[in-house]
């Protein structure tokens, strides 16, 4: 009886050759994501690829910090992961970001998009592409040190409560706990 092309992929070279290229070596290497257009990649394109890597940082970053229920994770990543908590942390960040890293924001803060904040402001939006294009360059640029740098500073500063615009500080506004534990 003749293998079927998935139990060849099961059984045979495709899963042990995939295996051997997926070693933590080769993950961590960027040369299996060599993206040769990498600084012709337009605002958009780089929030595109930093949307993707935010959320898993997250996701990562929730699991690992805290005591939550797999019901609630979802709930607490989607509170993270949404311009308005993304705005927040672009003023946390934007009086740490080098010049080079400013102008990758402000490029991606300044493109035009087609699509629209369904639930938040047009400057949140734009805020929040701004920081995703920032993610996703300093992704592609293999500068995950210091990506990793950025995201923790932005968790710890929504922890302590920072991240509120100078009008919105102003005002009182207060503004939810994303990251606080409510796990019953």
């Amino acid at each position: 009886m003749e293998e079927s092309v998935r139990e060849k992929n099961l059984n045979g070279a495709g899963i042990g050759a995939a295996s051997e290229a997926c070693t933590e070596e080769a993950v961590d290497d960027a040369s299996i994501l060599d993206i040769s257009r990498k600084d012709e990649l337009g605002g958009l394109s780089l929030a595109y690829i930093g949307d993707a890597v935010f959320e898993l940082m997250v996701r990562l970053y929730m699991t690992e910090h805290g005591s939550i229920r797999v019901e609630k994770l979802h709930k607490k990543v989607t509170e993270t992961v949404n311009a308005g908590t993304q705005s927040r942390i672009s003023y946390i960040l934007k009086d740490r970001l080098t010049d080079e890293e400013a102008e990758v924001f402000r490029r991606g803060r300044n493109q035009k998009s087609q699509t629209a904040a369904r639930h938040q402001s047009i400057t949140d939006y734009r805020r929040a592409t701004g920081l995703e294009a920032l993610f996703g360059w300093l992704y592609i640029h293999d500068r995950r040190a210091r990506l990793r740098e950025l995201f923790m500073i932005a968790m710890e500063g929504l922890e302590a409560g920072e991240g509120l615009p100078p009008e919105r500080e102003a005002s009182g506004e207060v503004s939810a706990e994303v990251l606080q534990d409510n796990d019953d």
